[in-house]
């Protein structure tokens, strides 16, 4: 069936690639944690205007044939995993990172497949303009091809101490209460050689910092069990060595004017080029 998004909706934008089939699985399983409906979209690999797309749909050419097939065998697959999930369909006009980020003005979260460019691990020019423009949080599933990643794993948030860090942890926490896992609260500083006669050790005060960023957020989430992990380091480093551990990274993505901010550009963007897990980039 076609129907809109809402701002309760999972979005998931597929072609008929296997990545595509994995991340909307994915995007199954977020939203049925999430008791909201999930809207499969695909579009057209090419520029084309509202009107340009209608002509075409009045003589049915063969990509909207094939598109209608991808959804179809999409639905499918999304039945098989979640068979009471809310599942509508759209194929929105317009190249597929514009339809998406349209889509995003009403939507709960927007899923992605790590689209790649040229076939190596870093990410084409869909999947990232749909992260820099979308107007809500933008999960990209990355994984590996028919090895689903397991559910008992906790869901990892990043965050830098900041105001920029509050989208990031509201939705860490959650997804973490919705999945039923815990929730690890990831935060790094830079670890430096101290001046001759002098001390540096932040541990005591960064420890602080993370304490004091999660303290209303467990009161409203009392469920959610929450491992802090404050490590001396780059956050881009810490937050990949865990990849293997978590079912999801949640991130920010803007940017602090700090070695260590989790921004979108310098954290965030490294993390969607090599993490091993699904990242949720967070707007603030």
């Amino acid at each position: 069936m076609s129907t809109r998004a809402d701002h309760n909706t999972v979005v998931v934008g597929v072609d008929d690639s296997p990545t595509a089939l994995n991340a909307a699985r994915w995007a199954a399983y977020l939203a049925g944690a999430l008791h909201t409906p999930l809207l499969i979209a695909t579009a057209p690999p090419h520029a084309q205007t509202a009107a340009q797309q209608l002509a075409d749909r009045a003589h049915q050419p063969q990509w909207y044939d094939s598109a209608r097939e991808t959804v179809a065998r999409t639905v499918e697959l999304v039945r098989t995993c979640a068979p009471e999930l809310t599942v509508g369909t759209v194929l929105p006009p317009g190249p597929p990172a514009r339809a998406l980020v349209e889509l995003s003005a009403h939507a709960r979260i927007v899923v992605v497949g790590a689209q790649t460019a040229y076939g190596a691990r870093l990410l084409g020019h869909i999947t990232m303009r749909v992260v820099r423009h979308a107007h809500c949080p933008v999960g990209v599933w990355r994984g590996a091809n028919g090895r689903p990643i397991s559910r008992d794993k906790p869901v990892a948030v990043g965050i830098d101490g900041t105001e920029l860090s509050i989208p990031a942890i509201a939705h860490g926490f959650e997804i973490a209460a919705a999945l039923g896992v815990p929730l690890t609260a990831v935060h790094c500083w830079p670890s430096r050689i101290a001046e001759v006669g002098h001390r540096l050790d932040r541990g005591e005060q960064e420890r602080t910092l993370l304490a004091e960023s999660l303290a209303g957020w467990r009161t409203d989430y009392p469920d959610v069990e929450v491992i802090e992990l404050p490590v001396p380091g780059l956050a881009r480093s810490v937050l990949d060595q865990l990849a293997d551990e978590v079912q999801l990274l949640v991130v920010g993505s803007h940017g602090h004017p700090t070695a260590t901010a989790l921004l979108f550009g310098s954290t965030s963007r490294d993390l969607l080029h090599h993490t091993a897990c699904p990242v949720l980039v967070c707007r603030s």
